[in-house]
């Protein structure tokens, strides 16, 4: 397992995370999410996404104990290799204090310890929740292994013609 670099993400890192997040988006949700929508993801919208939204706000957020977004580093690359974002829960009455509102890497990084190192910083070990698209198998199972559980909640995101499921932990 290699040890990643996580580290809050920084305006000089927007183009690299907008572009793998269209890359990890294309390659996790094929035949899980409208697909027309996912082929048409462009990095420049990503990028302008992070450069002119995510960054920008990321330490009011986290000073105001929002929102905590990081990225893992590949030390041996200085690749990013994903990122992810946990926090106060987004949802009107959560099953939990905490949710993890994203958690996305490449694929050639599957495998390496990079998702279970940003689980880590993101929210640690405390009680949580998340959804995860209904389809995604790979992610149940890891997210099962790191103590969630499916607790038979679902919905449908509009936006992307997608099934969600709802786990928690703790």
């Amino acid at each position: 397992m290699t040890d990643f670099v996580l580290r809050p993400i920084v305006d000089a890192d927007a183009e690299e995370v907008g572009t793998a997040h269209v890359r990890i988006w294309q390659h996790t949700y094929a035949g899980m999410m409208d697909q027309a929508k996912l082929d048409a993801l462009q990095p420049e919208q990503r990028i302008t996404g992070w450069r002119e939204q995510i960054i920008p706000g990321q330490v009011a957020r986290e000073a105001a104990g929002e929102t905590l977004t990081r990225c893992a580093v590949d030390p041996a690359t200085g690749r990013i290799a994903g990122f992810g974002t946990g926090g106060r829960p987004r949802d009107e009455d959560p099953p939990r204090a905490t949710e993890l509102w994203s958690l996305n890497v490449l694929p050639e990084f599957h495998g390496t310890g990079a998702a279970a190192q940003l689980l880590d910083v993101l929210i640690g070990d405390r009680p949580a929740y998340l959804w995860v698209a209904t389809q995604n198998d790979r992610a149940i199972a890891f997210y099962r292994k790191h103590g969630f559980e499916l607790d038979g909640q679902t919905q449908y995101d509009d936006a992307w013609s997608c099934h969600e499921s709802r786990m928690v932990r703790g």
